[in-house]
Order: C-alpha cells, then sequence, then structure tokens
C-alpha cells in the first residue's frame, strides 16, 4: 500500500527488510503477552519481565539497524509490559484469580478466500495478536509515539482483514509507546467488508501483469533509507541519493 515497487520487490524476494532495534523492541514485547495470553493461569509480571529480557538476550545479535541503545531499549520493552499488565491483564491493587482480558485465542493464523473471479482464488492470510472472550479483536502496537485515533478509524487496513477473516467487527488497538497505553477502538461493519474486498481485488491485474517493475512511491516517512529494504539494496532512489542524503 506504501509503495508498490517495494512490494513487488519483497513479493518475488528480490529484497529483504532489515532486523532493526524497533522490531526488536516489537517482538520482546509479544513475546510476553503472548505467553500470558496462552498461559491456564495469571502469570506475574516478574516472569514476563524476565522471559522479555532473554528474548532481547538473545537476538539482539540478529540486529542490523540500531535506532536505540541496548540499555534503553530493554527499559522500554518493561515499562510497556508493566502497563499492559496493570491496565488491561490485571488492573488494581488487588489481585484476580482471572485476567481482565480473557483470550479465546492467541497468535491465532488465518487462511481465508476472497473469492473466485476469472481463474483466480484469491487468498488472504494473517495472524491475530489475541482474540478475546466477547469477540474482540485486539492488536498489540509497540511504536515511538501515540497513533492518531481518527487515522486509524479511517485507513487502517489491518483491522479491515482481520474482522473480515475472522467475522468480527470489533477491532482494539493497544498502543504501547515508551510506558504509556492508548487504545483506539474501531468497528469494521458489513458495509467496510466490501470495500476490503474491492480493495484486495484491485491489486489482481497488476500482480497478474507480470511488469518488470511498479510504480514508486515518494510519499511518507517510509520511503527512507532507514525503513525502505529496496532503498537499503540500491534499487530504487537509494542508487543515486545513497545511504542518507539528509
Amino acid at each position: 500500500m506504501s509503495c508498490p515497487e517495494k512490494a513487488r520487490q519483497e513479493r518475488y524476494k528480490l529484497v529483504k527488510q532489515k532486523e532493526s532495534s524497533d522490531l526488536l523492541r516489537g517482538n520482546a514485547v509479544h513475546a510476553a503477552l503472548e505467553f500470558a495470553g496462552g498461559s491456564p493461569s495469571v502469570v506475574e509480571l516478574e516472569d514476563l519481565h524476565q522471559l522479555a529480557e532473554d528474548y532481547v538476550h538473545t537476538y539482539s545479535s540478529e540486529v542490523e539497524v540500531w535506532r536505540h541503545e541496548y540499555d534503553k531499549l530493554l527499559d522500554t520493552v518493561m515499562a510497556n509490559i508493566s502497563v499492559w499488565y496493570s491496565e488491561l491483564y490485571i488492573p488494581g491493587a488487588d489481585r484476580a484469580e482471572d485476567p481482565l482480558l480473557p483470550a479465546v485465542s492467541v497468535e491465532e493464523p488465518f487462511e481465508k478466500s476472497l473469492g473466485t473471479r476469472g481463474n483466480i482464488n484469491l487468498i488472504l492470510t494473517g495472524t491475530a495478536d489475541w482474540v478475546a472472550e466477547d469477540g474482540v479483536i485486539w492488536d498489540w502496537k509497540n511504536p515511538s509515539r501515540f497513533y492518531e485515533p481518527w487515522e486509524k478509524k479511517r485507513w487502517d487496513i489491518q483491522s479491515h482483514a482481520y474482522c473480515y477473516a475472522l467475522d468480527k467487527t470489533e477491532f482494539k488497538l493497544c498502543v504501547l509507546a515508551n510506558g504509556q497505553l492508548q487504545i483506539i477502538e474501531i468497528e469494521r461493519t458489513e458495509q467496510h467488508k466490501n470495500a476490503f474486498l474491492e480493495l484486495c481485488w484491485s491489486m489482481v491485474p497488476t500482480i497478474m501483469s507480470d511488469a518488470e517493475t511498479w510504480p514508486q512511491n515518494w510519499e511518507g516517512y517510509h520511503c527512507s533509507p532507514l525503513w525502505c529494504p529496496v532503498w537499503q539494496a540500491g534499487k530504487c532512489r537509494g542508487e543515486h541519493l545513497g545511504e542518507n542524503p539528509w
């Protein structure tokens, strides 16, 4: 969606996103929350902290792009887990026998056909972070700052896809940023699902064209040597502007 040419090169495995400290931060928090959600009993905060610390230690050697110091990254991971634990998992000072946010499934993979048109069967795949007992789909985000809720409600594609695939209407983004919590509630109705279906099918002619290149998109922060693997590989703007023209 952000850049068709980047999508083409990633689709055909011509380039690969570099491992970054941002990914490590998010994956460490995800690992802890996934463990809590899959546990048959309440998990102690200290255990989640230890799991995340071990994760960071184990996978830090794979990071190719460091945007944060190791200790700062680890502090942020711990703070994000703590605020999730106290605000969503077991809120308040009183201990609880059961978590506030019981999960029906954690890291639930899905594969759903979007129908057949002509001789093409379009398949939607993904993995939902957390589906609660009340049917709400939760997704954990670990950015460096909060989002603008109206932007996510209007443009977020992930909520469309997950609600379509799992036949749900309620999607909540749990944003964990520097030890603070933001919850963005999004509703996806039948109208949204129908619109999403047509969005997906609109990509098919380009994919089936087998073109040597797709349009480039230079708008937005993703078009930079920090975020774009095509730029990093010197196969787009980076060929002429270098690793960091700013």
